[in-house]
Formats: structure tokens, C-alpha cells, sequence
């Protein structure tokens, strides 16, 4: 594993203007105490992370969640992420299918989801005599579409980003300048969110939405979803990935749509998306 970054060094090659908030947001963090941080390798918690590493490394642990519900680009991510930024890291193998409040799948399993999991990081921390439990929610997350931020709360959990005023942009920025290779990972929700609420979550069916997910990933696309709903599945895609499936060779529909080529649609039918439509759906936030 690599070193930690410097102290000597905190600002690197980050843009300027983001100076005085990223010595604002090191000065929240020193004064923290000794840090558990759940990381998923995502933007938001690898950011955080890297900053922690600059001002904070000798009192900084990882809590990564081993679970069913990551996409392969956020555990690629994780994997990628561990040795640049150089901290300890802690696995807990979690399987939230296994309370039947988030198998259920109804409105407030985002929740229990977030409440089982971070309450298994803030008893492996407590364990460890950590002092702050933190997460990497910024300023442009809103709490009425993110019900798990209530569990959050509840369990005391720090979010030093939003807390700090943090934009996504601006964390890409400095992750960018810091070389990070996951600076422009797209957002990428848990799985369970691929299936329509009210209809039970299984292991089977997030095999199959990861399944048709990396392939359309091996074609190149990055912000594309196969949801699940009532015995019917359809591919939603970003503007940008529809441009790429067009690229592979998937029709342009009359309506200026796309659908998938008959080759990858019968690809993705053979990996158990049921009841696949042709067209693809334009790529919807919390859709």
C-alpha cells in the first residue's frame, strides 16, 4: 500500500481557488478526533478520503461494506482508489437482503438499507475506540430523495462535505488535479434501486441487472441502468451512452430514439433480462 500523502504538501496541484475551502474543510477534520469513514469508492467518500489522508492519515481508518448491492464500477473503483490514497482499510461483509425490511423493497427501504449498514461501521468503529464516524453526502445531495440520510442522522454519522458546503464539482476537480482515475466515475446508485419499489429484491435479480450492466459497460457506456418492473425490463442511458450505443451500431428509432441492436438485445435476453424492450430509455436521476 502507498504511503500517505505528505502533510507538507496539502494542496498539491488542486486548483486555486478551492484552496481556502480545502483548508477549511482540513481544519474541520483535524478537530474531529480520530476518523472511521465509510468508503465506497465512489467520488464523494474518495475525496474525502484523499483529504483526510493529507491532513488527517495517522488517525484515519476505512470502513469499506463487502455487499451484493455494489455495481462492478464502484467495486472497481474501491480496488482502484485503496493504494493512492494509502489508508487503513476495514471490509464488512454485509448482505442487507437479509433483513426483510429492505428485501421488501418498499418506500423506506433506502432507510433500513442505510441504517443496517452504517450501523455495522459505527460498532466496528466504536470497537476500534474511533471518535467520529463520517460519509462523503455533499451539498448538492437533497435529503427529501436520499430517505437513508435520515439514518445517517440518527446514528450520528458526520458528513463533513455538505456540512462544508462541498459541491461534486468541485470535489471532481480536485480529484482530478490529485490524478485520481475515478475523478469522473458517474454516479452510481446501489442496484437495489434497478428494481421497481414495491417488488421484492432478490439475489437473483441483481445478478441479472449487474450481469446486462457490465455488458453494456464493456461497449463503453458509463451512466446506464436496466431497471426492473413487473416482469419487464428496459436499458435507461445518458445522452452520451446513447450516442455510444449508436457508435456500436444500435438503430436510430424514427423518433430519433435507439434501439438496441438485435445482436446485443438478444445478449442481454440470454443473461435473464425479462421481457426486454428494444428501445432505450433516456437515463432519468432517481427514475
Amino acid at each position: 500500500m502507498a504511503t500517505p500523502a505528505s502533510t507538507t504538501t496539502l494542496h498539491d496541484a488542486a486548483p486555486s481557488a478551492l484552496h481556502p475551502k480545502l483548508d477549511r474543510l482540513m481544519d474541520h477534520i483535524r478537530g474531529l478526533g480520530s476518523i472511521g469513514l465509510g468508503f465506497s469508492g465512489g467520488v464523494d467518500s474518495t475525496f474525502l478520503a484523499a483529504v483526510c489522508a493529507r491532513c488527517a492519515c495517522e488517525r484515519t481508518t476505512l470502513f469499506h461494506l463487502d455487499t451484493p448491492f455494489a455495481g462492478t464500477p464502484e467495486a472497481e473503483a474501491f480496488e482502484r482508489s485503496l493504494d493512492m490514497i494509502g489508508l487503513p482499510v476495514v471490509r464488512i461483509p454485509l448482505d442487507p437482503l437479509d433483513d426483510e425490511r429492505v428485501a421488501r423493497n418498499e418506500h423506506e427501504r433506502c432507510y433500513h438499507c442505510k441504517l443496517l449498514g452504517f450501523r455495522a461501521i459505527v460498532r466496528a468503529a466504536a470497537e476500534r475506540g474511533i471518535d467520529a464516524v463520517l460519509e462523503g453526502s455533499n451539498a448538492d445531495d437533497i435529503e427529501e430523495t436520499r430517505p437513508g440520510t435520515r439514518a445517517l442522522r440518527e446514528l450520528g454519522v458526520r458528513a463533513p462535505l455538505r456540512e462544508l458546503g462541498w459541491r461534486k464539482a468541485e470535489e471532481r476537480a480536485v480529484l482530478r488535479a490529485w490524478e485520481f482515475a475515478n475523478w469522473d466515475l458517474p454516479a452510481g446508485a446501489c442496484l437495489a434501486t434497478r428494481v421497481a419499489c414495491g417488488e421484492p429484491l432478490t439475489r437473483a435479480a441483481l445478478d441479472i441487472v449487474r450481469a446486462c450492466e457490465d455488458e453494456l459497460h464493456a461497449l463503453g457506456c458509463q451512466q446506464v441502468r436496466l431497471r426492473l418492473h413487473a416482469g419487464s425490463s428496459h436499458v435507461a442511458a445518458s445522452e452520451r451512452d446513447l450516442e455510444r450505443l449508436r457508435a456500436t451500431g444500435c438503430p436510430s428509432g424514427v423518433d430519433g430514439g435507439v434501439d438496441l441492436a438485435p445482436g446485443l438485445l438478444a445478449r442481454l435476453r440470454s443473461l435473464g433480462a425479462p421481457g426486454l424492450e428494444a428501445r432505450v430509455r433516456p437515463y432519468r436521476y432517481g427514475a
